[in-house]
């Protein structure tokens, strides 16, 4: 039999919510990709369904988020404790009001099996974006600084030699590729063994129409989630449960009539980990491959689809000449300080979950995690400001370098956040001619300049009406100057050297 070959700029192993995004942004940015996933069906086990505001931001820009509306679960935001499911509530932990102000995308909440549908159609809507599924990662090596990798067909059998001029490894927890390249994941492993339970019942007559996010049932330390709009739902329970019958959910419900049929369960383990590097050569870790979080305040997906948002424009930087391979270490420079942050917060969050000590997310909120991460690396023009991401705060906006730009609404109904897609951004006010001159005169790094006439946008940006933002095209601030300058050509020439590694 004839092997095929197969040549490819990157090679995405992985078809959950990491690599169906990194197809979707690379293909945006016009760089051909072909993802491989081993999978042929989906899990039958929902495994999260949290997506946070910041990733909503990315797949509104990607044009996304309409169809996912479409299928989201109508929830009511937040925790409530109750000793069963036919108690009063104990106790119940509320979002804070007023998020939407500093963003144009509400959270969604979407089981993960049909969040990844909705991203697979996009992602084959691209013919730069290839997908193919039942297909296995058999080996690969690293040879002159590109991926050779073996993939075999799970049906037939049929091998396939792919050559690749990079590598994300988006596949999963137990990533093959990283344990082939030796790397480690740091914190602990084993925050806590459970056993889940899907189950297909009606509990409208206990939850109403809208569930809570979460229910915690104190008298066996259970968690239940609703997960599809027909009537599907999960336990997950402390420890090793041999038994999951119908019977065993009953009890955790205090329903012991309830109608109910079990679709399917097994043990698993929270942890809180991060890999020691997210990088090695030309293969980069993204999603649970580079991080693993427990399900407390369901962070996994949304820092799956940060980490290729920040590396997809790196790569179309590179593949289209705008920057060197230098740009590329800036991807581990960036993300491995947000997956640690991470980790360590959602860790100490699913511990004050089950303890029931105060808020779950008292060092950093929801909204920090999600938003709040300042890049620090050599393509951040830093300004000398503090700190723009202190623990114990709820998240501000700030365009200080680094930092994701701030969500102001436009006059045309749109957001600041709508402008930011697959170049540079540079945003002036009026008095802003002098930047916006020099942004013309820069063609070795393509620049998209708008003019703001915002009022408010100055001060929500940290500069006066003559000043400039710079804006990658993952959303993040790399440069500003408060004030217009004489200089502006040269400063900002320099400002899209720095910021693209040159």
């Amino acid at each position: 039999m004839t092997e095929e070959v197969a040549e490819t700029t990157v090679l995405i192993v992985g078809g959950g919510p990491a690599g169906l995004t990194a197809s979707l942004l690379l293909s945006r940015h016009g760089v051909d990709s072909l993802l491989i996933d081993k999978r042929t069906a989906g899990s039958p086990l929902p495994r999260a369904r949290g997506v946070h505001s910041r990733a909503m931001e990315i797949l509104r820009v990607c044009g996304v988020e309409p169809d996912l509306r479409a299928v989201e679960l109508p929830i009511t935001p937040g925790a409530e404790w109750r000793t069963d499911l036919t108690g009063a509530p104990l106790r119940e932990d509320v979002p804070s009001a007023g998020r939407t102000t500093v963003s144009p995308c509400e959270g969604l909440s979407v089981s993960q099996d049909v969040f990844e549908s909705v991203l697979r159609d996009h992602a084959r809507g691209h013919p730069a974006g290839q997908l193919r599924t039942g297909a296995r990662l058999e080996s690969f090596r690293i040879v002159d600084g590109a991926v050779r990798a073996t993939v075999t067909s799970v049906d037939t059998g049929r091998t396939t030699q792919v050559r690749a001029r990079w590598m994300i490894a988006a596949d999963g927890a137990r990533s093959g590729v990283r344990q082939q390249l030796g790397i480690d994941m740091n914190g602990p492993d084993d925050l806590g063994r459970q056993t889940m339970i899907a189950f297909r019942a009606d509990l409208s007559a206990w939850t109403g129409a809208r569930p809570r996010g979460i229910y915690f049932l104190t008298a066996t330390g259970a968690a239940l989630i609703w997960t599809h709009a027909d009537d599907r739902w999960v336990i997950s329970r402390p420890g090793p449960v041999a038994d999951l019958s119908a019977g065993a959910v009953r009890e955790v419900l205090g329903l012991p009539d309830l109608t109910l049929d079990v679709l399917a369960g097994g043990p698993w383990t929270a942890a809180a980990q991060s890999a020691a590097r997210y990088a090695h050569g030309p293969v980069f870790l993204a999603g649970d491959a580079a991080h693993r979080f427990p399900p407390a305040g369901a962070t996994g997906v949304s820092a799956a689809m940060h980490d290729v948002h920040n590396l997809a424009w790196k790569l179309a930087a590179v593949v289209h000449g705008h920057a060197g391979e230098a740009l590329l270490d800036t991807y581990a420079a960036e993300r491995e300080p947000v997956g640690r942050c991470n980790a360590e917060e959602t860790g100490a969050a699913w511990s004050r979950l089950f303890s029931g000590d105060g808020a779950p997310f008292s060092g950093r909120s929801l909204a920090q995690l999600d938003m709040g991460y300042q890049y620090r690396s050599p393509v951040v023009a830093g300004d000398g400001g503090p700190d723009a991401d202190p623990p114990g705060a709820d998240y501000r906006q700030s365009a200080a370098p680094g930092c994701r730009a701030p969500h102001l609404w436009l006059a045309d109904g749109t957001s600041t956040v709508d402008l930011f897609d697959r170049t540079f951004t540079l945003l002036t006010a009026g008095p802003g001619g002098a930047w916006r001159d020099a942004a013309a005169q820069c063609p070795a790094v393509p620049v998209a300049s708008h003019v703001l006439t915002e009022p408010g946008w100055p001060d929500l940006y940290g500069i006066a009406p003559d000043g400039a933002v710079l804006v990658r095209p993952d959303g993040h601030v790399a440069w500003r100057s408060r004030s217009t300058s004489t200089t502006a050509g040269t400063e900002l020439k320099t400002a899209l050297a720095t910021c693209t590694g040159g």
